[in-house]
């Protein structure tokens, strides 16, 4: 039985075997397989990628974090075989032209796949199920709106004693014994714990 580990707009996968990435041979287990592995090999890459989100919805070409957590917790899959979650972030919220993200969510994720077997040609023949969340799909099981992993842009206008916005940065909320802890709250998104720890500290300082 799998484990299949959802944290993004694009595929989770249930994999026969490890990538082989062309430029580090082999599928077994090995260091760079236990960190996040990212596809972006040039500032123009990222670039475009970007130019692609904005102009059609997702890239052709999209920046892919892998994460594979079955080679540090082996029970998440049958033995021999792994998980991994394609994280990608140049997607939009919204397609242009009124288009339906339940209408483009395959070909989104088959974009990615695509450009994750150019640098691991096993990856795709690999795949034996994969569980695909647009940013629709999020907002819709996960009440993130757009599919904002970070409950909110992390621009200048929502940042510091902005987030969420103005008179509500220090945890609190007008409803008593309420308080914000997770990413909408200073400092932002990310897996550090930190919104959570200083509003543990307002928390304690209200008792």
């Amino acid at each position: 039985m799998y484990m299949v580990l959802e944290w993004s707009p694009a595929p989770s996968v249930a994999l026969l075997e490890l990538l082989d990435f062309t430029c580090n041979s082999g599928t077994h287990v090995q260091p760079h397989y236990k960190s996040g592995i990212v596809i972006g090999p040039t500032m123009d890459y990222l670039e475009q990628a970007y130019i692609d989100a904005a102009q059609y919805g997702w890239s052709k070409q999209p920046i892919v974090e892998i994460l594979i957590p079955s080679t540090i917790d082996p029970s998440l899959a049958p033995e021999g075989q792994h998980v991994a979650s394609l994280f990608c972030q140049q997607i939009a919220p919204e397609l242009p032209e009124g288009k339906s993200w339940d209408n483009y969510r395959e070909q989104a994720a088959q974009t990615i796949i695509n450009t994750v077997n150019n640098y691991a040609p096993n990856f795709r023949d690999s795949i034996i199920a994969q569980q695909i969340h647009s940013p629709l799909d999020l907002e819709r099981k996960f009440g993130l709106m757009g599919g904002d992993i970070f409950h909110g842009a992390l621009g200048l206008d929502q940042l510091w004693s902005n987030r969420p916005f103005m008179g509500f940065a220090d945890y609190r909320t007008p409803i008593q014994g309420l308080y914000l802890c997770g990413s909408g709250s200073h400092p932002g998104g990310g897996v550090t714990g930190v919104p959570g720890h200083n509003a543990a500290m307002e928390i304690l300082r209200d008792k």
